[in-house]
């Protein structure tokens, strides 16, 4: 189901449950237990919603940042294996076929199995793994006969250790969720920041009606982007490969 229409169901499913919500304390919990003040109640909801938003706050920045490092760690690998491609090209003719197609497989290799496993599994391909392995090997087993070739098989040494870095990182980026206990915490602060204003004694009008709903689909979209955006390589508004479709089109079109 697509994405926008997931997030309206939540939002109209929350908003008909805090307006459920309104009109059953309004009608069924005496008015002695309501709220008298006012303007006390509005201090003390305005410090809940401060509370609230800060928690939010923390929470996005707990999801975005390992989004934000999973994106730049995989253009980070897909520019430096293409960079390592061109470099090879300095290599004797055996050196420079052998690592060029060791390179566009691994890159083939990214695409077509191990991101599904970022997303499925949120760990490698063992697969792909060893096919970067070999990679790796390889440049190391090369021989450089004159100056020329030495020049570029450091550079080309470099070029793969920094793709093996952004590598590590793009790797550890996909179990970095959303830390354990905030995620109750948010659900029961976005509970108490609904259920708040029921205790305003506010009549069963439709204004108020709407001013419960528009709370609780806010405070739900806010909950389900969160969730959407928890794990960089999973769900709906995932990192996807573009970095590495766009480096196996630049090799094939720069050949």
């Amino acid at each position: 189901m697509n994405i926008a229409v997931i997030a309206s169901i939540v939002v109209v499913a929350a908003a008909a449950l805090s307006v459920i919500g309104f009109v059953v304390i309004s009608r069924k919990v005496p008015e002695r237990w309501l709220v008298a003040d006012a303007d006390a109640a509005g201090a003390l909801y305005a410090t809940i919603g401060m509370v609230y938003a800060i928690l939010i706050a923390l929470a996005a920045i707990a999801v975005w940042e390992p989004r934000t490092d999973a994106g730049q760690s995989a253009d980070r690998e897909a520019d430096s294996l293409i960079e390592a491609s061109w470099t090879a090209d300095g290599l004797a003719p055996a050196d420079r076929t052998e690592i060029q197609a060791l390179i566009g497989a691994y890159l083939r290799d990214v695409v077509d199995r191990e991101w599904a496993s970022l997303r499925d599994r949120r760990a490698a391909a063992p697969e792909t793994e060893a096919r970067f392995t070999r990679l790796r090997e390889r440049v190391s087993a090369v021989n450089p006969a004159d100056e020329p070739q030495r020049a570029a098989h450091q550079q080309l040494s470099a070029q793969i250790a920094d793709a093996a870095s952004a590598r590590r990182a793009r790797i550890a980026a996909a179990a970095e969720g959303m830390p354990g206990p905030l995620w109750p915490i948010l659900i029961i602060g976005g509970l108490i920041s609904v259920m708040f204003f029921y205790l305003f004694g506010l009549e069963r009008t439709f204004p108020n009606g709407l001013m419960m709903a528009v709370a609780g689909g806010m405070i739900a979209l806010l909950l389900f982007v969160l969730y959407q955006l928890e794990y960089p390589y999973s769900r709906s508004l995932a990192v996807g490969p573009d970095s590495f479709e766009t480096a196996i089109s630049q090799l094939k079109t720069g050949r």
